[in-house]
């Protein structure tokens, strides 16, 4: 009896440590997306900045929280294949460029905004959903917003959010998905390049 017992209170710490841990990777998921939006907005809200300071923090915020070399991966699709070392450099950088000056030119409005944490969960050992509302208060409009974060290396990284039920991530990979499918990989890359010049 005194065996059995000690059998229940083992597997009953067990599940107990499993809980625990999973709900301190959850409760450090929340925190990080918190403290990287108020990064962002710290950025925002400095009218000290020209374009180029800016683009030169979010540059640093980006290489803090986000998995850019996994988004670029991923954005690139089937033809990462296929693409060569070189290709894949070379779309690397010029992607990482886009997104900075992309994200500029979107989140003017940021400065506004408040976000609330609304729940979060461990899909799995390394994926952890953070679900959240964006709050304007110029308009009182509430956006649902999901974020992606990934576990590497024991860090923390934003690899993906979904807006509104709408992965920015997909969406991206769609649209260059059509790109080389019309216009072959030389297509994208001088999409990214013409982007970025004129941005």
């Amino acid at each position: 009896m005194i065996t059995f017992v000690k059998k229940i209170f083992f597997y009953i710490s067990v599940i107990l440590l499993i809980s625990s841990s999973s709900n301190s990777a959850e409760n450090n998921a929340e925190t990080f997306v918190l403290k990287l939006t108020d990064d962002a907005k710290i950025i925002f809200n400095d009218k000290s900045l020209n374009k180029d300071s800016r683009l030169k923090k979010l540059n640093e915020l980006s290489a803090k929280y986000l998995d850019l070399e996994a988004l670029a991966g991923y954005t690139l699709g089937d033809y990462r294949e296929k693409a060569t070392t070189a290709e894949k450099e070379s779309f690397n950088k010029l992607f990482r460029e886009y997104f900075i000056k992309n994200m500029s030119s979107k989140l003017n409005d940021f400065s506004d905004q408040d976000l609330k944490i609304i729940d979060s969960k461990k899909i799995n050992e390394n994926n952890i959903i953070v679900s959240t509302k964006i709050f304007s208060k110029k308009d009182a409009q509430e956006i649902a917003v999901e974020w992606r974060i990934y576990i590497k290396d024991s860090k923390l990284l934003a690899r993906d959010l979904v807006v509104e039920g709408l992965s920015l991530a997909r969406t991206q990979k769609e649209e260059f998905a059509s790109i080389i499918a019309n216009k072959g990989f030389a297509g994208v890359i001088s999409a990214l390049e013409n982007f970025n010049k004129s941005n």
